[in-house]
C-alpha cells in the first residue's frame, strides 16, 4: 500500500498519465496541500529526506540546477521532485522520458515551448526552432507537460520548481545544447554506467546543502511576501 505524505496525494492514482488536462488537474490538488501554511508540508518532507536513501540516491546536480527527490510511489514510480535553479541561463531544447505537471514556489523562468518531438531527432537544427508559445512562469503557476513536448526553460537565480512526473513512457530523451551544438541523449537510471550515476549525484555534503538552500530559498520567499 502507498504511503502518501498527505491524504490529497491519493489525486495522484486518479491521473491518466496520456492526457495532460488529467495530469494538471490533479497534479494542482497535490501542489495546494504541498505550499498551505507556508509550505509546511515541503519543509517536512525535506526534513525527512536524509534519512532515506532510496531517495538520496535519486538526488542530482547539474550546472543548471539540483533535484531534490521528496517522495515516490514505488508501485507507480510516480515522483514528487524540488528543484533549484542556479540562475546559469541554457539554451537546451529537450523532451522528456515521462510526463510531468510543474508548480513555481518562489522566483521565475521563461518557458518556451516548441512543440512535438514527432521530426525533432539528432539532426534538428536547434537555432532553426521556433517557439510556439512563449511563457514568463510565476509564482503559483501551473503546467502540465507531455513526455513528446519539447521545451526549454531559462530560470532567475533562486528560483525553485516543484515538479511531480509520472511513470516514464521511454528509457532516454534527446536534448540539443545550442551552445555546443551537439545533441545528447540522457537515459534513466537503469540504464546509466556508474560512472555517470556517481558524477551526477550529491553526496552527502552535497546534499545537506541543497537542503539548507531550499529550506532558506523558502523562508526569503515567505518573508518578500509580507510573512513573519
Amino acid at each position: 500500500m502507498t504511503h502518501y505524505p498527505h491524504p490529497d496525494f491519493a489525486a495522484l492514482d486518479e491521473i491518466d498519465w496520456d492526457d495532460t488536462e488529467s495530469i494538471l488537474t490533479r497534479a494542482m490538488v497535490v501542489f495546494d496541500a504541498l505550499t498551505r501554511d507556508d509550505n509546511a508540508l515541503v519543509a517536512d518532507l525535506l526534513d525527512q529526506l536524509p534519512a532515506q536513501s532510496t531517495l538520496t540516491g535519486m538526488c542530482e546536480g547539474y550546472d543548471f540546477m539540483r533535484k531534490l527527490v521528496l517522495w515516490m510511489d514505488p508501485a507507480t514510480d510516480v515522483r514528487l521532485r524540488l528543484h533549484l535553479y542556479s540562475g546559469r541561463h541554457t539554451e537546451r531544447p529537450h523532451n522528456h522520458r515521462w510526463p510531468f505537471s510543474s508548480r513555481i514556489v518562489r522566483g521565475n523562468y521563461l518557458h518556451n515551448l516548441y512543440g512535438s518531438d514527432a521530426e525533432f531527432d539528432e539532426t534538428t537544427d536547434p537555432s532553426a526552432l521556433t517557439p510556439l508559445l512563449v511563457q514568463r512562469q510565476r509564482p503559483g503557476d501551473v503546467f502540465a507537460l507531455h513526455h513528446a513536448s519539447v521545451h526549454n526553460v531559462c530560470a532567475d537565480p533562486g528560483t525553485v520548481s516543484m515538479i511531480i512526473r509520472g511513470p516514464a513512457a521511454k528509457t532516454r530523451f534527446l536534448i540539443h545544447d545550442r551552445a555546443t551544438g551537439s545533441p545528447f541523449h540522457v537515459y534513466g537510471a537503469a540504464q546509466e554506467t556508474s560512472a555517470t550515476r556517481a558524477n551526477k549525484q550529491l553526496d552527502p555534503a552535497a546534499l545537506a546543502t541543497a537542503i539548507s538552500d531550499a529550506r532558506n530559498l523558502l523562508l526569503a520567499h515567505q518573508t518578500s511576501e509580507g510573512r513573519p
